[in-house]
């Protein structure tokens, strides 16, 4: 509420199948306050797993009831109008795991943290200290990492995130070719398991980016459907609105993360598309250990996918 504005406020709340008998008026307490606002809450427990709840509003000389439909002059007759949790399912109450509430993150660009094994640099790898540029490399990798989760741990981190690792031709690597394949440039993925568990010793947990909104140019599939057309067994992978695939007026004929031609959208509701990426997901928990996935354009992509991978998520590692 605007800050000093209301003298007091209430929750009015009850089961709205037995809302006579179960009908309370909670106090709210005033929690905390900043330059334009104060702020009210007040803790319920539903006795039978629904609610039906109003708030009630005083000032110096004014109450009303606010409900979902508006502000009455008077408490309604009926509960109807007020807000309402028709039936709390214990599966769709969000938990997450204990340890994000204390976790303090450290994101890693890997290409560009350290250096820790120069056999595996880029041909065009060019001095560390350099001048950074959207394509340039300076070989960093995750053998780096490995060299500085002591500097890591005496920061206080104990969660790193990194950004892509997996195989792709640029030094960001969101641009994936292979989804099971540990960048050479960074590594193998014996070199990442290696890693996360040094990572697991020191109580640091390990995220992963998830790029599945996209894959890169360089992907298997997208290849075959530049070099086979609308025949490509792959087709139905990407969402095309023309064939061939082309760019023209700077506007790809098929659908792409923004239109970035080098990144074109995967088609999620695809069932192979689907189990593709679904076994991503659990092969680094399963195979690496990782303890988590960092989504990437999670916003663009359709929510049955992500339910699915969250089930698939939690069925390998519950506290992921």
């Amino acid at each position: 509420s605007k800050r000093s504005d209301l003298s007091n406020v209430q929750l009015l709340a009850g089961d709205k199948y037995a809302w006579s008998a179960t009908r309370k008026v909670l106090q709210m307490e005033k929690a905390w306050s900043d330059r334009q606002f104060d702020y009210w809450r007040v803790f319920v427990k539903p006795p039978y797993r629904r609610l039906r709840y109003a708030f009630v509003l005083q000032d110096q000389t004014t109450t009303l009831w606010m409900t979902e439909r508006g502000f009455r002059e008077t408490e309604p007759d009926n509960p109807d109008a007020f807000f309402d949790f028709p039936y709390l399912n214990s599966v769709d109450v969000f938990a997450p795991p204990a340890w994000v509430k204390d976790a303090v993150f450290y994101q890693i660009f890997p290409e560009r943290f350290a250096n820790g094994d120069p056999d595996n640099d880029p041909e065009d790898v060019e001095p560390w200290g350099g001048e950074p540029t959207p394509r340039n490399f300076f070989g960093g990798d995750l053998q780096g990492v490995i060299d500085h989760l002591d500097y890591l741990s005496e920061l206080g981190v104990n969660a790193i995130y990194f950004t892509p690792v997996f195989e792709a031709p640029t030094n960001h690597k969101y641009d994936t070719r292979d989804y099971l394949k540990v960048d050479p440039h960074f590594g193998t993925n014996d070199t990442l398991k290696k890693l996360v568990q040094a990572c697991h010793r020191r109580g640091i947990r390990v995220l992963l980016d998830a790029v599945f909104n996209h894959c890169g140019a360089t992907f298997p599939p997208f290849v075959d459907c530049q070099k086979n057309g609308a025949a490509s067994k792959y087709a139905g992978w990407f969402h095309v609105r023309q064939w061939p695939l082309a760019v023209e007026d700077g506007i790809p004929t098929y659908e792409t993360f923004a239109f970035e031609p080098h990144m074109p959208k995967l088609n999620t509701e695809h069932p192979e598309v689907k189990k593709y990426l679904l076994e991503v997901a659990r092969y680094w928990i399963e195979e690496v250990g990782i303890d988590g996935w960092r989504l990437d354009v999670a916003n663009e992509v359709d929510h049955a996918f992500w339910r699915e991978f969250r089930r698939t998520v939690k069925s390998a590692n519950p506290d992921a």
